[in-house]
């Protein structure tokens, strides 16, 4: 048997034989504190529990730690010698993750390649767009795939030349590249400093340039097919229901002519959505035909959520803990301080990983604090995070990642001009699961501080 079939958003499962391998499993979690995927995911973990239990050749593959790529209730609820694979990063934070949810048979592994059931694994880390993120390839006896999830930018040269390699050991039509196409974080959609218009443009620019650069790099493999997927999610914000529209995922049809208008050849895009599966010869349609469209699959997920109060699970649906102002001071200091000192001691080891943020003065508020830090006098960039009370708690109790305020689109941000805070974006994002590691887990600063229920 080859078939890979698309469950949701990053996630896929992927079968040859009895080798029965998920990739980045979510189901309902609300990612980063308001994501929810659009549609759901058409199995239920129970199945997968099941087949855990039944099947040695079952694998879960993690291509990373985003909420919407690893979701930490799924994995809990897995038998604990469920064998999960993943990308050996320079920070331990995924693999104690994992730990957390009672994983105990984790492999990580890198571009070198690790052997499982007879299906070979590689990652490989862009540094020099995130270090905490990777392109995956699973390589089977009969066919070969890159579940490329976020990494849409062109691949780097050392990359490319092994992928190049690995895909050619194959017939072409044994390939399948899947890749990004569409937004995962709030810009420029909670950027106060454009007009609606500019955010429609901006939007629109950084889309079909993901959509366009994934396919180039399928095309630049040689891959046989290509599936559009990983951003199909929506964040339900509470008062900003236009992101329901603003946020959504572009349709296939928009993706080929896209591709048409800019002289990219369209002609591996598969016609597969969430439900369909793909044989390496043909797709085949979760109903046999497509009854729905882009539009009404959004819709009827959106009424099922609110039907079964899933939206409740997300953050800004939620009542605030009140915490005393002098408290969420204190944590602020805790949190931004402790960026501060992570950047500066971090940078040094990082071959000057976004060197950047060292120009830009960064400043958190809400309705009871605020605080204001830099990393030179002279820093003439000022990015100002403004929250709802609800996330700043959760994020500086740790109940929260930091993420959820940008990715999640739980915050506004000001920058004093069009100034590009992409250097301290990818910082927060890296500190973000340091901090929340640090305070969270053991409850430290939590429990001295009395900070209630």
């Amino acid at each position: 048997m080859k078939k890979v079939t698309f469950l949701n958003h990053a996630s896929a499962l992927i079968q040859n034989n009895d080798n029965i391998i998920l990739t980045d499993p979510w189901y309902k979690k609300p990612a980063f504190g308001s994501w929810l995927s659009i549609p759901p995911c058409i199995y239920h973990p129970a199945y997968f529990m099941a087949l855990a239990k039944t099947n040695p050749k079952f694998t879960i593959v993690i291509s990373h730690g985003h909420d919407d790529h690893f979701d930490d209730d799924f994995l809990s609820a897995m038998p604990k010698n469920t064998t999960v694979l993943l990308p050996k990063y320079d920070s331990p934070g995924p693999r104690k993750r994992l730990e957390r949810c009672g994983i105990e048979n984790i492999i990580e592994f890198n571009s070198e390649g690790v052997m499982h059931n007879g299906v070979e694994y590689k990652s490989f880390i862009f540094k020099d767009v995130s270090m905490d993120d990777a392109l995956i390839t699973i390589a089977t006896k009969d066919f070969i795939v890159a579940h490329a999830n976020d990494n849409w930018q062109e691949l780097p040269t050392e990359v490319e030349k092994i992928l190049k390699e690995d895909f050619a050991k194959y017939d072409k039509k044994d390939t399948l590249y899947m890749s990004q196409t569409n937004m995962a974080d709030g810009f420029p959609l909670i950027y106060e400093n454009y007009t609606p218009e500019e955010k429609a443009f901006l939007a629109k620019r950084r889309q079909d340039n993901m959509i366009i650069s994934s396919v180039k790099n399928a095309h630049t493999v040689n891959a046989g097919a290509f599936l559009s997927y990983a951003g199909m999610a929506i964040p339900f914000i509470k008062g900003q229901e236009h992101l329901l529209d603003d946020a959504y995922c572009k349709s296939l049809e928009y993706v080929n002519d896209l591709l048409i208008k800019n002289n990219v050849d369209n002609d591996i895009v598969l016609d597969m959505v969430a439900g369909d599966s793909y044989d390496f010869n043909k797709v085949d349609k979760l109903f046999g035909n497509q009854y729905y469209n882009h539009e009404e699959i959004k819709e009827a997920s959106v009424d099922f959520y609110k039907k079964y109060e899933w939206i409740n699970n997300c953050d800004t649906y939620q009542e605030p803990r009140n915490l005393e102002p002098e408290i969420k001071n204190h944590l602020l200091d805790l949190f931004l301080d402790g960026f501060k000192s992570f950047v500066k001691d971090k940078y040094e080891r990082t071959d000057n990983f976004h060197e950047g943020v060292f120009d830009i003065k960064l400043t958190f508020k809400d309705s009871d604090v605020e605080k204001t830090i830099q990393f030179n006098k002279d820093a003439k960039i000022e990015a100002t995070f403004t929250f709802d009370v609800v996330p700043m708690e959760k994020i500086l109790t740790g109940e929260l990642n930091w993420e959820c305020c940008y990715v999640g689109y739980e915050s506004r941000v000001h920058v004093n001009g069009d100034h590009n805070i992409g250097a301290m974006i990818r910082w927060l994002t890296m500190y973000g699961y340091v901090y929340q590691q640090r305070i969270f887990p053991n409850h430290v600063m939590v429990n001295k501080l009395d900070l209630g229920s």
